[in-house]
């Protein structure tokens, strides 16, 4: 509920629209993004099956980065509210499909074992850099500007593409069944 007041508000204030508007334009950005995600969460699935998980990281990871492009794009276009829907639909379809193919590389990757209490420590620590990056970014954006600020996020994501050399490698392939 809190969430959903603020946006309105801050939707209100920016773009100097009425309450039902900003509430209209949430729940476009809450459909855009749903349906991305479902989306993306099963073709995932689907496609890694063919794919194997280290290429599905690796293929899924690329869609992850060019979606953060959209944002920079989307910064100079200006305020399109039909424009933000498709972003965040391709972004958030890049986060299902991203997210299918890093769930199956935590499941193979742990011990059959441990699997519940390693699932949730991979879980919890993925959301450790994120959690410490999110403090800093509105100073980032107010020092660089949108458009500079997501131009700055698709280069962060270059070590973490780099990182899936060493720890889901191309050739490997890591097919589901093994």
């Amino acid at each position: 509920e809190s969430f959903r007041s603020f946006y309105t508000f801050y939707l209100m204030d920016r773009f100097g629209v009425s309450v039902s508007a900003s509430q209209m334009m949430l729940f476009v950005i809450f459909i855009s993004s749903a349906v991305g995600v479902l989306i993306g969460g099963m073709l995932g699935g689907i496609w890694m099956t063919r794919l194997g998980i280290n290429r599905a990281l690796w293929i899924f990871g690329f869609v992850q980065m060019l979606a953060i492009l959209g944002f920079a794009w989307l910064a100079t276009v200006g305020h399109s509210l039909a424009w933000l829907a498709v972003v965040i639909g391709v972004e958030a379809l890049g986060v299902g499909l991203g997210t299918a193919a890093f769930v199956a590389y935590i499941a193979h990757t742990t011990n059959p074992l441990y699997t519940a209490t390693q699932f949730a420590l991979f879980t919890s620590l993925a959301a450790v850099p994120r959690t410490f990056a999110n403090a800093g970014t509105g100073y980032l954006v107010d020092y660089l500007g949108w458009h500079q600020f997501f131009i700055l996020c698709f280069f962060l994501a270059i070590p973490g593409m780099l990182l899936l050399t060493k720890v889901a490698p191309w050739a490997n392939g890591l097919s589901q069944d093994k």
